[in-house]
């Protein structure tokens, strides 16, 4: 983000955040955005497994031989990466042109830089045919800058947990209300794996509200490596993206997909597309670059944005027996003491690095009641990786989506 721009779309709103869709919609109308001009939309809410989920999904619908639109959230590399049009990551040039346009229009009035780089983004699928819109919730759901649509749309809720409890609240129920927050009368809904607290009140909530959707175990499941739904039997095995959980990510989007393509949809079609779906940055194997060439001895390199409890928990599952190290840092508002005393357990060394961003953890921020290795640079850390890893050691780099997209640049560099 070098373009100064960003830097003065950052400056129109306070740090805080407020949620709100009064400066958002404002913004729309001034920039002439018209709903009914942008394709039909896929709304995906929810803690974990939203990016899984839509790049998954994408690929069903591309392999189909639908173009696609996708809008996601955060970027790990450029922020071109949150605005995809047909596909693929939105030019710099025309990035600018829709990021200048909307500061125009908004005339120095106070918005968060979520919300009018939202408008851009809508701006931006608005004068772009596909067929479809695959639209990531930035934060929540009830009053996130997406949630601004009011024509018919599909609308899945991805696994709750707690996160982000300084905006949503701080119980499942709470957090589970703002998610559900992107569902209505016009919308068809389809709600995830939950823990059974939180299907409990998904379904007490929608009875309130009288609104239907379709749930996972009732109406879709994934068995033994098996989607299945209605006599329909989908071979997950070869899906591209590593771990159990994306097996479950797998499963909505597929239903999500069998429902939006009804008669059109192709089992061998979908099969191909889970086999060359890709979504970095979680559980992805790293087999080149400036890391792969640094590190003198190791078994594999996996890389994993586990920045949440849940994410974490998700992440110990899918450990192998043998020798391994973590390479990780975490914001200083997230729960990083309790996730650092818990992967304590499952790894031989844990070394932490202080991110190049300002909210990162640092040296003073470790718990002393632990034995972790402090680096204050992701860079500086090879040499101490070095010291601790042999041929038989899984190195894994993990935590924050922020520490994920230092990892991946610098790995690009020569």
């Amino acid at each position: 983000m070098k373009d100064p721009i960003f830097q003065r779309l950052l400056q129109l709103h306070p740090k805080f955040s407020d949620l709100s869709l009064g400066r958002i919609n404002q913004l729309l109308k001034k920039i002439g955005f018209n709903e009914k001009k942008i394709p039909k939309v896929i709304h995906i809410a929810g803690t974990n497994g939203k990016g899984s989920t839509a790049a998954i999904l994408k690929s069903i619908l591309n392999r189909h031989g639908f173009t696609t639109h996708v809008y996601t959230t955060p970027h790990l590399v450029n922020f071109n990466e949150r605005i995809q049009l047909n596909s693929k990551n939105i030019s710099h040039k025309k990035l600018l042109e829709y990021l200048r346009y909307c500061e125009k229009k908004n005339n120095g009035k106070l918005i968060t830089f979520f919300e009018i780089t939202t408008a851009a983004a809508f701006k931006a699928f608005q004068d772009h045919k596909a067929d479809f819109l695959i639209l990531e919730v930035g934060l929540g759901g009830r009053f996130d800058a997406t949630n601004i649509l009011k024509l018919p749309k599909f609308a899945a809720v991805t696994p709750i947990s707690l996160d982000h409890q300084d905006f949503l609240g701080n119980s499942l129920n709470k957090i589970a209300f703002e998610k559900l927050g992107i569902l209505n009368k016009k919308s068809i809904n389809f709600i995830n794996k939950q823990k059974p607290s939180v299907m409990k009140f998904i379904h007490s909530e929608l009875q309130r509200r009288s609104l239907k959707a379709e749930f996972f175990g009732e109406n879709w499941k994934v068995k033994s490596n098996n989607y299945l739904s209605n006599n329909i039997k989908i071979d997950l095995s070869h899906l591209s993206l590593q771990g159990k959980h994306q097996k479950t990510n797998a499963g909505l989007a597929i239903h999500l997909a069998k429902n939006i393509l009804e008669n059109k949809f192709d089992i061998l079609l979908t099969q191909k597309a889970l086999a060359h779906c890709q979504w970095p940055g979680r559980m992805q194997s790293i087999t080149n670059g400036l890391f792969f060439q640094k590190l003198k001895n190791f078994k594999d390199i996996t890389l994993d944005g586990f920045h949440n409890i849940d994410g974490m928990n998700t992440l110990i599952q899918n450990l192998p027996v043998h020798r391994k190290i973590l390479i990780c840092s975490f914001l200083n508002n997230k729960k990083y003491t309790q996730m650092l005393t818990k992967l304590s357990e499952y790894f031989q060394k844990i070394i932490v690095v202080q991110m190049n961003e300002e909210n990162s953890i640092t040296k003073k921020d470790l718990p002393t009641n632990l034995k972790l290795i402090f680096c204050p640079s992701l860079q500086s850390s090879v040499k101490t990786i070095n010291q601790y890893s042999n041929s038989q050691t899984s190195i894994y780099f993990g935590g924050s989506l922020y520490f994920i997209g230092e990892f991946l640049k610098l790995n690009q560099s020569k």
